[in-house]
């Protein structure tokens, strides 16, 4: 089996050296010799635009055996580096009418996802698509193969309006999705529901404030991304944190290296909100709670929009007092 899969991987870059996806060999690019070393091989590389929201990017792709590298195209054969993830933190999904606006060819496109991040990749044709799509899901489930610990406690504390708090600690794996944890939540916290009737938050330190996930994410890579994150510097992106235990495993991490969850119902005829305790941190949003997820982007202009100078005055709404139109302390629903 080794010498076959040998022979295809042999075969597959001596295809793309021919030119299918760079005009020059890519590994003469200086940003790709950055990332080489002894444990890591270049796979592939090409262009693609990846979509959030209704901003499309146009980006060049570097995957490695270990690692994807998302740059932007200086000029032939010098690249900017936008982004890198590991692939064992990553995911792949069909949804893209969820994560970008407008249409999108579903021959060509697929959604590509890491820690943070959740972006509609469109490739230029059919079967470039199939190929990283191909190449990328083997790559993803090797790497997850060799992820130690193979599972992580995942806190979650949740509050049942009106009664005190309580918090439930899951077993997840590194292939559980967003939605098997919710499922998995409902379960330990003796609810009755579905996973369409409620959300999965993160509430990430490197984040201005928390975002839901759509479904299919993996939670574990998300919170292994933060505790790898936490390793000393110098350290292999790649690297295994072996030698991370005890309180890395739990919420013992520096703030801006901590990842909470939080789960949320949407439905709006229930009442019960489960979320953490946020009391030691405020998080300021900054953008409208839709679409929030899909804008998780390098882009920051969004964030520095000024405030209106002609905002109404603190505790008034359209004018109003809220103790006018708030009936037994609730938000009216076009709030909600």
């Amino acid at each position: 089996r080794q010498s076959v899969d040998s022979l295809c991987f042999i075969t597959f870059i001596s295809f793309c050296r021919e030119g299918c996806f760079s005009p020059i060999s890519p590994e003469a690019c200086p940003l790709v010799q950055s990332f080489m070393c002894h444990n890591r091989t270049f796979i592939l590389d090409g262009h693609v635009q990846l979509k959030t929201g209704l901003q499309t990017q146009e980006r060049h792709l570097f995957l490695f055996t270990d690692l994807l590298v998302v740059a932007k195209s200086k000029s032939h054969s010098h690249f900017k580096l936008k982004c890198q993830a590991r692939l064992c933190e990553m995911w792949t999904a069909f949804c893209t009418e969820e994560v970008c606006e407008g249409s999108t060819d579903p021959e060509r496109s697929f959604v590509l996802g890491w820690p943070t991040t959740n972006c509609v990749a469109n490739f230029r044709s059919a079967e470039q698509k199939e190929t990283w799509l191909s190449f990328l899901q083997s790559r993803i489930r090797e790497e997850k193969e060799k992820d130690y610990p193979k599972s992580i406690p995942l806190k979650i504390i949740a509050k049942d309006v009106g009664t005190c708090a309580y918090s439930k600690t899951l077993s997840v794996t590194n292939v559980n999705t967003a939605n098997d944890v919710i499922l998995m939540a409902l379960q330990q916290l003796g609810i009755n529901g579905s996973e369409k009737d409620y959300k999965l938050w993160v509430i990430s330190g490197r984040e201005d404030a928390p975002y839901p996930l759509i479904g299919h994410e993996y939670p574990f890579g998300i919170k292994m991304s933060h505790i790898r994150d936490a390793m000393p510097h110098g350290s292999k992106p790649c690297a295994c944190p072996r030698q991370l235990q005890g309180s890395f495993l739990t919420e013992q991490l520096p703030q801006e290296l901590q990842c909470l969850n939080e789960l949320k119902c949407i439905s709006s005829n229930k009442h019960l909100s489960l979320f953490p305790d946020l009391s030691q941190k405020s998080f300021k949003r900054k953008r409208s709670i839709i679409n929030w997820a899909f804008w998780r982007g390098p882009g920051t202009h969004l964030d520095n929009v000024p405030l209106s100078s002609t905002s109404a005055a603190p505790g008034k709404l359209f004018g109003l007092l809220l103790t006018a139109i708030c009936e037994d302390d609730n938000l009216p629903k076009p709030l909600l």
